[in-house]
């Protein structure tokens, strides 16, 4: 295996959308050409918002390449230029109608390496102020707040089933300490 740079040879584009690209690079590692299909995309921001009565806000909607609806942290595309704490704080207003006093980063990701160039970054929102959400015209969601401890359940059972948001609560929780998982909660 060489230890040199891999270039790209040739990068034809196939696909132009309004989100993402698609191109077809020819890449030369060392004595080795090969082709991949790349998706190339801006990246997202993802939040976990958290509340003091140890609820953590979800969207749920409708996602056709899983052809189901899912259970997931407001997340959404970074505009041009924008960083990536600004578009957690914009997807938060828009998405759920509140701003954060404080968002805390968590981590950053990449979606899928192996064709896709999308990277996450992720935070935890506290201190939450409700505004005026704001939804765009294809947004259909509605909001769902539980305990991060069901939250938490819904992982294991299997009932959250989507990557960033069962990433963003698995590191969440240690953040927003034992005292929020062992809150009581009415029955619901």
């Amino acid at each position: 295996m060489t230890t040199e740079q891999p270039q790209i040879v040739e990068s034809q584009e196939i696909f132009r959308g309004r989100v993402f690209e698609v191109t077809v690079d020819t890449i030369r590692e060392g004595d080795t050409t090969y082709k991949r299909e790349v998706v190339h995309h801006p990246g997202s921001a993802v939040i976990i918002p958290a509340f003091p009565d140890g609820t953590v806000a979800l969207v749920r909607q409708y996602r056709h390449p899983a052809v189901r609806y899912l259970l997931e942290a407001p997340a959404g595309t970074l505009n041009r230029g924008e960083r990536p704490e600004e578009g957690a704080a914009r997807e938060l207003e828009e998405e759920l109608g509140f701003v954060a006093g404080k968002l805390e980063k968590l981590s950053e990701f990449f979606v899928s390496p192996g064709f896709c160039e999308e990277k996450m970054w992720l935070y935890l929102a506290t201190e939450m102020m409700p505004t005026t959400q704001r939804l765009e015209e294809d947004e259909l969601l509605d909001v769902v707040r539980l305990p991060l401890q069901q939250a938490l359940e819904m992982i294991t059972d299997g009932e959250i089933e989507d990557a960033k948001t069962i990433i963003g609560l698995m590191l969440a929780a240690p953040r927003l300490g034992p005292s929020m998982l062992e809150m009581e909660y009415p029955a619901v």
